[in-house]
This record gives structure tokens, C-alpha cells and sequence, in this order.
């Protein structure tokens, strides 16, 4: 009997770290495709990223198909990893595609903002009577030089 206990503790040695190898390396595949399908709904989420970075979004859509392809195939972690992590990456490249290009569109609508205030200002200075600037100059004449 305790050579029985013995082969079986043995066995169990020697397959134990095997499975648990096997253990550690899917979770970490399943824990970036969490995180990239995380992100992706992050940035499909945000309106400013469907109407300003359409094209980026797609590109992190088509990544995160892909990693769930693979990881449904049963597909090699490492693989799964990768297209994870370029689901992610895209998705907040995305993101920032989309803040960067909404700062633009503010900076477009200011300076337009900042030209019409400056050609009403010139249009009212224009339009005052020439006499209010005639008389300044008549004043700094009339002085005398010493």
C-alpha cells in the first residue's frame, strides 16, 4: 500500500508543475483580451471617438476579432496576447485620435471667433468720426518747444 501512495505521490510530482504551467499561461491571454475588450467599449462608448476617429476604432475592432478568433481556436496564448494588446493600444489610439481632433476643431472655431471680433473692432474704429482723431493730433502741435 505504501508503495502505491508512493507512485501516485511521484506522479503527481512530476505532472504537477506541468499543469500548472498550463494554468498560468491562459489566464494571462484571458486577462488581455478582458482588457482589450475593456477599452475597445471604452472608446465605442464615447461619442467624440464614433464621429472623429472612425477609422481607428475599426482598426481596434478588427484586432479584438481577431484575438477572440484566436482565443475561441484554441490558438497559441502568446498570439492571443499579441492581438490583444493591439486591440488595446488601438482603442486608445483612438481615443486620443479623437481628443486631439476635437482640440483642433475648438482651435478652428476660436481663431475664426478671434478674426470676427477683430474685423468688428476695425469696422467700429473705421467708423467712428475723423475729427475724435484729428484732435489728438492738433493737442501734441500745440505744445510748445523748448
Amino acid at each position: 500500500m505504501t508503495e502505491g501512495i508512493r507512485r501516485r505521490c511521484l506522479a503527481l510530482a512530476c505532472i504537477g508543475p506541468f499543469l500548472i504551467a498550463g494554468c498560468v499561461s491562459v489566464p494571462r491571454a484571458t486577462n488581455e483580451l478582458e482588457a482589450a475588450r475593456a477599452a475597445y467599449r471604452a472608446a465605442e462608448a464615447d461619442p467624440q471617438v464614433q464621429a472623429r476617429a472612425s477609422a481607428e476604432l475599426e482598426l481596434a475592432q478588427r484586432d479584438l476579432r481577431d484575438a477572440e478568433n484566436l482565443q475561441s481556436a484554441d490558438a497559441a496564448p502568446a498570439r492571443v496576447a499579441h492581438f490583444s494588446y493591439l486591440a488595446e493600444q488601438r482603442a486608445r489610439i483612438a481615443q486620443k485620435t479623437a481628443q486631439l481632433r476635437a482640440a483642433e476643431a475648438a482651435y478652428a472655431t476660436a481663431s475664426e471667433e478671434r478674426d470676427r471680433l477683430q474685423a468688428e473692432l476695425r469696422q467700429r474704429n473705421g467708423a467712428q468720426p475723423a475729427s475724435s482723431g484729428e484732435s489728438a493730433q492738433p493737442a501734441t502741435r500745440a505744445q510748445p518747444a523748448r
